[in-house]
């Protein structure tokens, strides 16, 4: 049975918020319960684990488990705010073997950024890509059942980066720090959120995987729930800008944005449609540790890929559909991927 919770103030004050969804799936870990009952806008899920893989294998072996539906509460919450938490979705052993990874690969400079940005297509890392929640949320929100097949699938992927964020990590207002957008959803665009004839299309569509335990009010990243369908712009002098910069909503519109708290292993799913930011990292118990994972339409490609064919040529098959141009219409269709058929 489904709960509706209502969690206190993220600011960490007592006050109410809006209800949380928790899912009814079960859970293999108890912390998934517990934070259920403290992190807004959740979803819990089934845990289901994805293929194992070598980063030194020539074939990442591909997971055979079906995808795990997106459910209607899932999809309530996930149209009124623009964002969905499915807290504890990895298991220990995935947990721990993906942090080694990034880890390996991340060396903050202790500057403001990442110096060496290294991306999440390969080793253990990749099953991530197309885990079971993901495929199942995405066949949801981002295609439809005529694209969808047993060899490919009816979206793309094309961008990952990963974080790492030391106690003391600080954002700037000049970067993503800045409550931002893909594009303003207010304008006809390619990658702006919609609903049409009962379905949700999310536009450009970001899956966050948290790797370390994420708490509200200590720096995870915070939206602006339910902009990602606002008919007006942000108040500044640019209808264009995809940002709220000079806007004189400015405090109101900070005030305004909520952060989740998460276990290890949790997936957050949001529209690039909706106001995000990135946050101070003031969490002093552990680093952020976390793989941002994008995705789009068959139709449609925001970022440069620049993934060689090498890498996406040691994935199994169905996988590399995840990197195929972006195009639909000639021939059979746009199903597989191939050196002459891959995303630039």
């Amino acid at each position: 049975m489904s709960t509706i919770t209502k969690p206190g103030n993220e600011t960490g004050t007592d006050s109410a918020v809006e209800p949380a969804a928790v899912s009814a799936t079960e859970s293999t870990s108890a912390s998934a319960a517990a934070s259920a009952t403290e992190s807004p806008h959740t979803a819990a899920s089934t845990s289901a684990s994805a293929a194992e893989s070598d980063a030194d294998s020539t074939s990442l072996p591909e997971s055979t488990a079906a995808p795990v539906p997106m459910t209607e509460e899932q999809k309530f919450f996930f149209d009124l705010k623009g964002w969905i938490l499915v807290p504890s979705v990895l298991t220990e052993t995935e947990i721990e073997e993906m942090k080694a990874e990034v880890y390996a690969a991340v060396k903050p400079d202790y500057q403001g950024k990442n110096s060496d940005l290294k991306q999440g297509y390969q080793g253990k890392l990749a099953n991530l890509l197309d885990h079971p929640v993901v495929v199942g949320i995405l066949n949801e929100i981002l295609t439809e059942p005529p694209f969808v097949g047993d060899d490919h699938y009816g979206f793309r992927c094309e961008n990952s980066f990963l974080m790492v964020r030391e106690p003391g990590w600080e954002s700037t207002v000049k970067g993503t720090g800045l409550p931002h957008v893909v594009r303003p959803p207010q304008q006809a665009n390619a990658m702006r959120y919609q609903v049409q004839g009962g379905k949700i299309f999310s536009g450009l569509t970001r899956v966050v995987w948290e790797l370390e335990e994420v708490r509200a009010g200590y720096g995870g990243t915070s939206f602006l729930s339910g902009s990602h369908k606002a008919h007006f712009n942000y108040g500044g002098p640019d209808r264009y800008r995809p940002n709220i910069s000079e806007s004189p909503w400015e405090e109101s519109l900070y005030a305004a944005m909520e952060d989740y708290s998460c276990p290890p292993g949790s997936m957050l799913v949001f529209t690039e449609s909706l106001i995000h930011a990135a946050n101070d990292w003031t969490n002093p118990d552990n680093r952020r540790c976390a793989v941002f994972n994008c995705y789009n339409s068959i139709w449609a490609q925001w970022h440069r890929l620049n993934l060689d064919h090498e890498i996406i040529g040691k994935m199994p098959p169905k996988r590399q559909s995840l990197f195929r141009g972006a195009w639909q219409l000639g021939g059979d269709g746009n199903r597989t991927y191939s050196a002459d058929n891959r995303s630039v």
